[in-house]
């Protein structure tokens, strides 16, 4: 398959593999404790450590596309990544220190949406980067993001055997905050190669001007948070759902728990290599029929076999949606790279909004088993968004 040949467009991007790996597992080696050090360290309520997913979110959907505007015309994205890493690193190391659930939120609040926007201009940053050098056989942002993902499988990973070799959750985030540093230095190692245009003042991004954004980035944005609508329902009703449905042993849980992010590796480059073959509308729609099973036939499953499975099916969702709907965006405005790229970290932030919206609520009035089926109708809608949608 081309995505792992050693050709000279590969091996230049191996050193951004390598650093969104990295970003990634620093990112999420307090995403399995955060929740834990808000409710039990700090004494927060669970309405509040909910509000520290969804509050951030609605930020990120308004700012990102915003500050991905306004990085096309800068000369140098680099300074947002930087900027944005060390805004991160400050707040995590408030957050050590932090006294009151509030506070935290908070930072949170602050902190998201910058990394947020980090992740969106790198990827913009990295694809310039390697067009410019390569042309049509450069690396796709999709490629790239299989190092994400592999950060992703490992970081929570990590972060245990922190904690078992007698670390805090407040070490931690410290040792978050030092990563975020050395990689908003790292940044500035990689040869500068990207020459980036000075937009007019009439092309400027304007919630007021929305309708002015090319449709197909608008279509594969809303897709993007229609169909991965459920994903935080997924993660906020697992754990329920298998222990009252098929076993209260740790074990099962932490192996259905690791068969999405695993799978997702794989999945991303398959799901690269079919897009390079067919193209990358049908590939998307690989992540629509996976949902659709997904959260269909999830209600009705009765061993851990299964389970997995369904997990193991749900890494499509992403590994299309995102693996091949970021170079799909970008290929809807390739002359505003860091916009596109923003907008579709804010039909992500959508889905987050979506689907803390759909879990509490369902929490609220429905039963764990018919609260997997309310993405359903999302999804389906996100079916009607792809068929609308162009192939590029």
């Amino acid at each position: 398959m081309s995505f792992i040949s050693l050709s000279p467009a590969r091996r230049s991007a191996a050193p951004l593999f390598l650093y969104l790996f990295l970003t990634a597992a620093i990112g999420v080696l307090s995403f399995p404790i955060r929740a834990l050090f808000v409710t039990q360290t700090l004494g927060g309520s669970t309405f509040e450590n909910g509000l520290s997913f969804a509050v951030p979110a609605v930020i990120s959907l308004f700012v990102l596309p915003i500050i991905g505007d306004f990085s096309d015309r800068m000369g140098e994205r680099r300074i947002i990544i930087t900027v944005g890493f060390m805004v991160l690193a400050i707040s995590y190391v408030l957050t050590a220190v932090a006294t009151t659930a509030w506070f935290v939120l908070i930072l949170v609040c602050i902190a998201i949406p910058f990394m947020s926007a980090a992740n969106a201009q790198f990827f913009a940053w990295a694809q310039e980067r390697e067009t410019q050098r390569f042309g049509d056989k450069a690396t796709e942002s999709g490629e790239l993001r299989i190092g994400f993902i592999a950060g992703w499988v490992v970081g929570p990973a990590i972060a245990g055997l922190l904690l078992t070799y007698g670390l805090t959750y407040r070490d931690i985030f410290l040792i978050q905050a030092v990563g975020y540093v050395i990689m908003g230095i790292a940044i500035w190692l990689f040869a500068r190669v990207v020459i980036t245009k000075s937009k007019e003042k009439g092309d400027r991004f304007s919630w007021l001007r929305w309708r002015d954004v090319p449709r197909n980035l608008l279509y594969i944005a809303l897709f993007v948070a229609l169909v991965l609508s459920g994903d935080i329902v997924r993660l906020a009703n697992l754990a329920l759902f298998i222990d009252a449905n098929i076993s209260k042993d740790p074990v099962d849980l932490t192996i259905a728990f690791a068969a999405t992010p695993i799978v997702e590796v794989p999945a991303t480059a398959l799901c690269i290599y079919l897009a390079k073959r067919w193209n990358r509308k049908s590939v998307l729609g690989i992540g629509f029929a996976a949902a659709m099973l997904h959260f269909g036939l999830f209600p009705f499953v009765q061993t851990l076999e299964q389970v997995v499975a369904l997990q193991a099916l749900y890494a499509f969702i992403p590994a299309s949606a995102l693996g091949v709907g970021i170079a799909y965006a970008q290929k809807c405005a390739p002359e505003r790279m860091g916009f596109a790229t923003s907008v579709i970290f804010s039909g992500q932030s959508l889905a987050i909004l979506l689907g803390g919206s759909i879990a509490t609520i369902g929490g609220l009035f429905l039963s764990i088993e018919m609260t997997y089926f309310v993405p359903l109708f999302f999804i389906l809608v996100s079916g009607l968004v792809w068929w609308k949608m162009e192939e590029l």
